[in-house]
């Protein structure tokens, strides 16, 4: 009676051909940068590897005829190189310049309108945000990245402080030359769509370590919202790169030290401004502010802003860019360094 319950189901099964992987060959051209899930269906990402546009990528299949998802080969990729991308992503093509769909000669998964470069001088008035990330996690359990820490792959998280964004300043100085068509894209249920900020692969590389939130497109929002109105040189790669340099140093200070040695502790606000006044100099604490939020009967500390005033580069130091700001208030007074996973 089993033996014929279990042909019953393979029965079915195999025969329901919609629902069958449908090996492809070829090859998958990245036109943007997305997500490549390990489990489509689970939304994980183990490494939280992206596709880099217009790269090819070896194509494995599709996961139904006419189906959402392609599979595709990205070697180095943890757990498995075997990854699922959305179809929206790119396309399948058989050799290097022969889509297998056809076109009309629009693009139809590109968003409309362009961002203008802008002409200036680069900001000097800046806040830098840096994020407690099991802290993020704690309230935003479903994004990508939370789901990756809370599953334990992103230790590196409770060593560091992550990178929200660095926002020239005064606030609601944004969207510079952004057309509308592009702000109304800026949602987190969008930022996939919106223009990749262009940085190297080393610069990629080390922001995916330091913001978690590329796993989500944090950094496709950071750009066009902020970005934009940073106005330095080297465009995207320069306001990456930048926000990189200040974001190491501070996790290599003081700072870095009190955070990591105290997850599961409370702290004051006293005591990271301390911190800061140790590494950059006395006065540089009262240029920073903590950021909490309440999460059931815990108050636990979300984000540190750090005004900076000057001409950030690799010869400034970050003690005198902070020390240069105007002082600031000091938020909340004291929170918990919270621990990975969801308390």
């Amino acid at each position: 009676m089993r033996s014929a319950t279990v042909l019953t189901i393979l029965a079915l099964v195999m025969g329901s051909p919609a629902t069958a992987f449908e090996k492809l060959e070829g090859y998958f051209i990245a036109e943007k940068t997305c997500e490549a899930f390990h489990s489509k269906n689970r939304q994980t990402n183990p490494g939280n590897i992206v596709t880099t546009p217009r790269t090819a990528y070896d194509m494995l299949g599709m996961n139904k005829a006419g189906g959402d998802y392609f599979q595709i080969t990205i070697e180095g990729a943890p757990v498995s190189s075997s990854r699922w991308v959305s179809t929206d992503c790119g396309k399948h093509v058989v050799d290097a310049g022969a889509p297998t769909s056809q076109s009309d000669g629009s693009d139809d998964t590109a968003p409309p309108g362009a961002v203008v470069d802008q002409d200036g001088p680069e900001s000097t008035d800046n806040l830098l945000t840096l994020s407690w990330q099991p802290a993020f996690c704690e309230t935003r359990p479903g994004k990508t990245e939370c789901r990756d820490l809370n599953d334990g792959h992103l230790p590196h998280t409770l060593r560091q402080l992550s990178i929200h964004g660095l926002w020239p300043q005064p606030r609601g100085k944004d969207y510079c030359a952004v057309p509308a068509s592009l702000r109304n894209l800026d949602t987190p249920d969008s930022w996939n769509r919106l223009p990749a900020p262009e940085i190297d692969a080393e610069t990629a590389d080390a922001l995916r370590a330091a913001m978690p939130g590329m796993a989500s497109f944090l950094h496709h929002h950071e750009w066009i919202k902020h970005g934009t109105c940073y106005k330095g040189a080297g465009g995207a790669q320069e306001y990456f790169a930048d926000t990189l340099l200040l974001t190491d140093r501070i996790n290599a200070s003081s700072v870095g030290d009190l955070f990591f040695n105290n997850v599961g502790r409370e702290l004051s606000a006293d005591q990271i401004r301390a911190a800061f006044d140790q590494s950059f100099g006395q006065g540089a604490g009262e240029r920073v502010e903590i950021r909490c939020t309440q999460d059931g009967n815990r108050t636990i500390i979300t984000e540190i802003w750090i005004s900076l005033k000057g001409t950030i580069s690799p010869d400034a130091e970050p003690g005198d860019l902070i020390r240069a700001a105007a002082p600031t208030g000091m938020g909340c007074r004291s929170g918990v360094i919270d621990p990975a996973g969801l308390q």
